[in-house]
């Protein structure tokens, strides 16, 4: 380990909701997670995601993003002490806390293929969800906080054992894809509203269309600038558009696309991929065609860059009406996720 690695705690972690490392176990020694572990968390990933071959990879900017300053997070972290892995991170366990129009403590964990089946993913776990409860016992539940993990279609075993420290199925995420060889043509819109090419002097009137649309739907508190900035490490502008509406003195957001472009994905891919991480029509527009102007014109933008295919996320919140939109649109499921949680 680096001198960085030995003194870079979160400073994130306050005293007082931290809960102790674990004991060595199986020639694994604990300690906390630090700010300078971004080399020793990426390798980890790597070597995780080489032997899994889930359809992305996790980037360096990624991880110095989940360890950076913006975000206040809580990690564990455990290194090898014998064997030719010594000296390496072979597990981790991180708690971040993020705010999407509510507070969440998102658990997210791994374990070195060379240590599994030796009871590290338990550990890992169990001392995350402690942590996050005592968190979660001292945030106020605005919009409702909860601690959530995501899990992987299949894995059975660890659903079990979320179930049994009191995590319950929350909702089902689902993975669309469309080929890009055959897009249809931007639908006619009424004479008042246009697409518009993403541009900073957007961003501030996207935001709070974002914010009622969440209060709306969801009863959320708003988002400041700084967490609706958040997670933009793929963040693509030319494939990102905001549909706008010119009825009144000023226009006003209709509805919005973020796209991005995840490089590191291609090559487990095998192909080239534009991403749509965000979308949403705002209720006054929402028997227009507002919805598929904007996911044509990114899939329209995602091809004259190269892109081959283009992918979206969708939770079951939303998934009806969305999904009609999409599948019209040639897009079809091709992976789901389950969301666990613990409420406040």
């Amino acid at each position: 380990m680096d001198d960085a690695s030995e003194q870079g705690l979160s400073a994130s972690v306050p005293e007082e909701t931290s809960v102790p490392v674990p004991p060595s176990h199986r020639g694994v020694v604990w300690r906390r997670l630090g700010v300078g572990d971004v080399a020793a968390l990426s390798n980890l990933f790597a070597r995780i995601e080489a032997t899994d071959n889930p359809p992305y990879r996790t980037s360096r900017d990624e991880v110095a993003e989940m360890l950076g300053p913006r975000t206040r997070w809580w990690g564990l972290a455990g290194f090898a002490t014998r064997g030719i892995a010594r000296g390496q991170m072979v597990s981790f366990a991180l708690v971040a806390m993020r705010q999407t129009g509510r507070v969440e403590y998102l658990c997210q964990g791994g374990v070195d293929p060379r240590f599994r089946r030796l009871g590290l993913g338990q550990t890992v776990i169990e001392w995350q969800t402690r942590l996050a409860r005592g968190l979660l016992s001292e945030t106020p539940a605005l919009g409702g906080a909860q601690i959530v993990m995501h899990v992987e279609n299949g894995n059975e075993e660890l659903e079990d054992h979320l179930e049994s420290l009191g995590y319950h199925w929350e909702r089902t995420y689902y993975e669309l894809r469309a080929d890009l060889g055959d897009i249809p043509e931007v639908p006619d819109l009424a004479r008042y509203l246009s697409i518009e090419p993403w541009s900073p002097d957007l961003e501030d009137l996207t935001r709070r269309a974002s914010n009622r649309l969440s209060e709306q739907e969801w009863g959320r508190p708003p988002q400041s600038m700084e967490q609706w900035l958040m997670g933009r490490t793929g963040f693509a502008p030319e494939w990102s558009f905001v549909a706008l509406s010119r009825t009144g003195d000023r226009p006003q957001v209709a509805g919005f696309l973020l796209a991005s472009r995840y490089e590191q994905d291609w090559i487990a891919l095998g192909w080239r991929e534009g991403y749509v991480d965000q979308m949403g029509v705002l209720q006054p527009w929402r028997n227009t065609r507002v919805a598929d102007a904007l996911i044509i014109s990114t899939m329209a933008a995602q091809r004259r860059d190269g892109m081959d295919r283009i992918g979206a996320g969708l939770g079951s919140a939303n998934h009806s009406g969305a999904l009609v939109v999409y599948d019209t649109l040639g897009f079809r499921t091709v992976g789901q996720s389950r969301l666990y949680a613990i409420n406040a």
